[in-house]
């Protein structure tokens, strides 16, 4: 009892300290599922919008912006149905174009520490004839710890959301959906996302994991709105490491003012869990 509270005390001071998507959490919404387990994950993030539009129209090509970010993220679970997990983004390197008045390229850039995001899981497993499962409601906080400068990736807000959550699998299939809502302080928009993945289980001689197909729509009350969509594969090498690749494609793009849209995600991430 005492080693696991030191252990989820020193991961939240190193998380915090030293300081997105959607509903997803850590471990790669997997586990831990055993009463004072813990784990860390670390996922590279590439995201490329090639167009600027305004409304769900192009008004400019080769206008791109180029976002990379190392998200390092943790979790502790007291007990299987409650946790507490720290999510804290690096933006390593984040550019965006927009033309000038001249016909010429504007350069914004941007580096450093995101805003962090706790939240605490609640969690529901149930058993049934050939299928297991489990309902989730997720409290979270936005916490602004990016700058203020022209161009950050990061909101900078503080901000107030809830998730809930479905998921089920049997020997072969997996299916889940859920809600995400977030409310933010100075002016930034109210924002809400829905996402449903169905995918396959599978097992090759000491691994296993699962391929699923992915759908997320987001949107925010200031006319934004995005419908990604794209595989995801997860791996468990064995009890401890456990790996993803996450690839999305922005289907559907609109904006209110002019921005970045038609994009696509890439996302690698390997976790340890004990």
């Amino acid at each position: 009892m005492k080693s696991g509270f030191i252990a989820c005390l020193g991961l939240l001071l190193s998380l915090v300290i030293s300081a997105n998507g959607f509903a997803d959490q850590p471990v790669f919404n997997m586990m831990p599922r055993w009463d004072h387990g813990w784990g860390v994950q670390f996922v590279q993030e590439t995201r490329r919008e090639e167009d600027l539009l305004s409304g769900g129209d192009v008004v400019a090509k080769g206008f791109s912006e180029e976002v990379d970010i190392l998200h390092l993220e943790g979790v502790y679970t007291w007990d299987k149905s409650i946790r507490m997990t720290a999510k804290l983004p690096f933006v390593m390197d984040a550019i965006r174009e927009f033309s000038d008045d001249e016909g010429g390229k504007i350069t914004q850039e941007d580096e450093g520490i995101g805003d962090a995001t706790l939240a605490l899981p609640l969690k529901k497993y149930f058993n049934l004839d050939g299928r297991s499962g489990s309902w989730t409601l997720a409290p979270q906080t936005r916490v602004p710890l990016s700058g203020n400068d022209e161009y950050e990736v990061y909101d900078g807000a503080w901000g107030a959301g809830l998730s809930a959550g479905y998921e089920t699998e049997t020997y072969n299939t997996l299916f889940a959906a859920g809600v995400e809502a977030w409310i933010f302080v100075d002016d930034e928009p109210f924002q809400a996302s829905v996402f449903m993945d169905v995918g396959l289980n599978f097992r090759i001689f000491k691994t296993s994991g699962h391929v699923k197909w992915e759908t997320d729509f987001v949107y925010e009350d200031d006319g934004l709105e995005k419908l990604l969509i794209g595989p995801h594969v997860y791996l468990r090498i064995n009890d401890t490491i456990h790996t993803k690749v996450t690839y999305k494609e922005e289907v559907h793009s609109r904006r209110n003012t002019l921005d970045h849209g038609n994009g696509d995600i890439l996302k690698f991430g390997v976790a340890f869990v004990y």
